[in-house]
């Protein structure tokens, strides 16, 4: 029987809240390990992770990383490092995972690939954050708006002043706005349950800072080459997939062409019509580019193949047994 469970773990020394999805029948020590992106949580894996899983076999789990969702550590800073080693010590307890990631989850993922290898057995990358090979003016306009993020204080208090102008709803729904091409696609019910969570996060007071901390040390590490020397590393050592929105209003999708062309070690799909999450707007195109990309780059990752392949290898080990038995 499939079921979804939220639970807690403990990694690092922090209380990550987590959601796992396991299918019927779950072949085991095939895990993958979904990472959000930038003001995101474990609910935007929802409409991808249980199709995932049943089309895999695979037990999926998503977590949220410190400062976002319902992960809290107000002690520590939300940056990109620090949420990198949270993934590591989540996956050194789960054991060796496809690691998928959106936006600066994708970022953190390659980062956790190119210092572990041993831990990530292949990664998918959505809609990463990019960085900008050339600065035009709808990027002098994104800059402008980022610029408060980067000085910490003042970062705080315009993300706490924006929330509290808007109010949840209104938060969400600017968020799905600049996310998705079509916002409409989102199931109504997905949505509440997202209004509801960014309203009991009103209640932590860490949460404007996470934001604002976690969004300066993207820009660092993009602005650094930091992501890039990572995705050199990663896409060298383990099948990389990047699958990217030819919508994205957040990351364009020539980005991720110019990206695919320096890196020429992963593998690129761009889906047309589709914006920066993939996830929420289109999980089916995605789970049918993901299990294509698996099945011809870490074997057969379908269920159905790979109880196929089992099941030839048993016949084709019983079958040499029987032939060592008769001689």
């Amino acid at each position: 029987m499939q079921f979804r469970r939220a639970h807690h773990l403990d990694a690092d020394g922090v209380r990550v809240h987590a959601v796992d999805w396991v299918p019927e029948g779950a072949i085991d020590d095939r895990r993958i390990l979904l990472i959000h992106g930038l003001g995101a949580n474990t609910l935007t894996w929802t409409p991808f992770a249980q199709p995932l899983a049943d089309e895999t076999g695979a037990t999926v789990t998503a977590i949220d990383l410190i400062g976002f969702g319902r992960t809290r550590a107000p002690e520590r800073t939300a940056s990109i490092a620090t949420n990198r080693a949270l993934v590591e010590a989540v996956l050194r307890q789960q054991g060796p995972s496809l690691v998928v990631g959106n936006s600066m989850g994708a970022v953190i993922g390659t980062g956790a690939a190119a210092r572990r290898p041993d831990l990530v057995e292949g990664l998918m990358l959505v809609n990463p954050a990019l960085p900008w090979s050339r600065i035009g003016a709808a990027t002098w306009w994104r800059l402008a708006r980022l610029t408060p993020l980067m000085l910490p204080s003042l970062g705080r208090r315009a993300i706490a002043t924006r929330a509290r102008l808007l109010g949840p709803q209104r938060v969400v729904d600017a968020t799905l706005a600049v996310t998705m091409h079509e916002p409409g696609r989102l199931d109504p019910e997905l949505r509440r349950r997202l209004v509801l969570l960014a309203a009991e996060r009103y209640a932590y007071p860490e949460a404007a800072g996470a934001y604002a901390d976690a969004a300066r040390s993207l820009m660092y590490e993009l602005g650094t080459g930091g992501f890039e020397r990572d995705l050199a590393a990663a896409s060298s050592t383990c099948p990389t997939l990047l699958v990217h929105g030819a919508e994205d209003r957040l990351v364009r999708s020539d980005l991720a062409r110019e990206a695919g062309e320096r890196h020429t070690d992963l593998t690129l799909e761009v889906l047309d019509g589709i914006g920066h999450a993939p996830q929420l707007e289109a999980p089916e195109r995605l789970l049918e580019v993901a299990v294509d990309w698996l099945d011809a780059r870490m074997g057969p990752w379908r269920r159905d193949r790979a109880e196929a392949t089992s099941a030839a290898a048993a016949v084709s080990s019983g079958s040499r047994s029987g032939s060592s038995s008769a001689s």
